[in-house]
């Protein structure tokens, strides 16, 4: 009668153990998961797009090769003639052309802004040799520190 006490108290035991594991489990994990899935939305300050600038110019690009599919699927279909063909296209084209080399230039622009730092290299103290490296912290000659 005492052996069946203790395995039903055993039993209840093994249940309230899964039971506090879960529980805990689920109180480690639930902060992660949010977190990772309010990253992934299109207005989250996590997930920047470097490429954000260039938005207006590559919407105005997908619109323009939209509109000249257009054309060329009008024009294969035999609802335009080549003249139109061409006389709608041409714009297109030239408003497309400098759409892209408006684009090279502020891409262009915005890493030549970007500072770039030169550090040239030194001198070993202790022998002497001129390390190339600059951000070396050990002289590959000898092996002393660059601070020492």
């Amino acid at each position: 009668m005492h052996e069946m006490k203790k395995s039903k108290i055993l039993e209840h035991m093994d249940f309230l153990l899964y039971f506090y594991f879960l529980l805990f489990g689920m109180i480690l994990i639930l902060p992660f998961l949010v977190f990772y899935l309010r990253g992934q939305g299109e207005g989250s300050p996590f997930r920047k797009d470097e490429s954000e600038y260039l938005q207006p110019y590559l919407q105005k690009r997908e619109n323009l090769l939209d509109s000249l599919k257009d054309l060329r699927s009008d024009f294969s279909s035999g609802k335009i003639t080549e003249e139109e063909f061409k006389s709608n296209s041409l714009p297109l084209l030239g408003e497309l052309e400098s759409l892209e080399t408006s684009k090279e230039q502020m891409v262009n622009s915005t890493l030549e802004t970007v500072p770039v730092k030169i550090i040239e290299g030194w001198q070993c103290q202790q022998c002497g040799a001129y390390t190339k490296l600059p951000n070396a912290k050990f002289c590959p000659e000898c092996g002393a520190s660059r601070y020492a």
